[in-house]
């Protein structure tokens, strides 16, 4: 009796772990809904605003929106410097996906950039020197099986995008397993400010270097916006970023970095779905086959009990 009573102790005391996985889990798989839907969004404002011009007003929105919160924080200095330092990580990986888009397709892209799933349980193993677990390496090739699958077809021609396409894998790989760490030592919040100011500094040295070096200035576009421009600019800032950003670091507390990798990579289904649902896109067996693959792959991998 005294054993059974025991093992009823212990699955009192495993329920609110569990439960904060489970929370975890689903703010994750909510932030790659809202960036699935982002991508539909950028993909409209586009046609009138630069993209280096469209991120730079996205996160400075988000930073401004943090700035007062930051400024009564008392964060150390290596908190700030760690904080703004994914926020850089963070937006130069975005901004490379935006350039690879010029020389690469879409699709392309699409895939290439989704190797974070590959690139974040080998950085962790190298960071703790030890080896992925037998099951995080066939989730992986499943999950990027499937990728390839939604995409519809690859092209590995030597072209710029390619290399721009895997610089923005390993950062945001970067960014995911700095998230995980620092999010232990500072509160959701703050990590989200620093990271949208850290980004929002990035994008206004790459704006200004453009303006500097060009006879068009890439703000001009901000001119020519419209209401339904400046809409889109808005979820950007506050629903892509503020709210999805926060999310992501308070989610990425309650389960493992690999995980989140794992949940990030639903990102191109969602994306597909609004797709469909915006534009009118429809999506082929193949491309249904691979989002179910994705989905297989995240059942594997995402369970308590499995962290690296």
């Amino acid at each position: 009796m005294a054993f059974v009573g025991g093992q009823q102790l212990r699955r009192r005391r495993s329920r609110p772990v569990i439960w904060q996985w489970i929370w975890g889990m689903l703010s994750i798989i909510l932030v790659t809904a809202i960036w699935g839907y982002s991508n539909v969004v950028i993909r409209l404002g586009e046609a009138t605003l630069a993209p280096a011009t469209l991120l730079w007003m996205r996160f400075g929105i988000a930073g401004a929106v943090f700035l007062p919160l930051l400024r009564q924080a008392h964060l150390t200095r290596r908190n700030w410097l760690l904080g703004l330092g994914l926020g850089v990580v963070l937006g130069m990986s975005i901004l490379c996906q935006a350039w690879a888009m010029m020389s690469v397709s879409v699709d392309d892209v699409a895939f290439i950039t989704a190797m974070y799933v590959v690139f974040t349980p080998l950085g962790l193993a190298i960071l703790q020197k030890k080896k992925p677990d037998k099951i995080i390496g066939i989730s992986v090739a499943i999950s990027v099986a499937g990728v390839m699958l939604l995409v519809g077809h690859l092209t590995f021609e030597l072209r710029s995008g390619i290399f721009w396409s895997l610089g923005a894998a390993v950062g945001l790989s970067a960014q995911i397993i700095g998230t995980r760490f620092l999010g232990q030592t500072i509160s959701s919040r703050h990590l989200t400010g620093l990271q949208s100011l850290g980004a929002a500094t990035a994008m206004s040295l790459i704006v200004g270097v453009q303006n500097a070096f060009s006879s068009h200035s890439s703000l001009s576009s901000l001119f020519r916006a419209n209401t339904q421009d400046w809409l889109w600019i808005g979820y950007l800032a506050i629903v892509a970023t503020v709210i999805a950003v926060f999310l992501q670091s308070w989610g990425q507390t309650r389960i493992s970095a690999t995980e989140a990798a794992l949940a990030f990579n639903l990102e191109p289904v969602w994306t597909a779905v609004f797709a469909f649902v915006v534009l009118s896109q429809s999506m082929t067996i193949i491309q249904i086959i691979g989002a179910l693959c994705i989905i297989g792959s995240l059942s594997m991998v995402t369970r308590p009990g499995l962290t690296f």
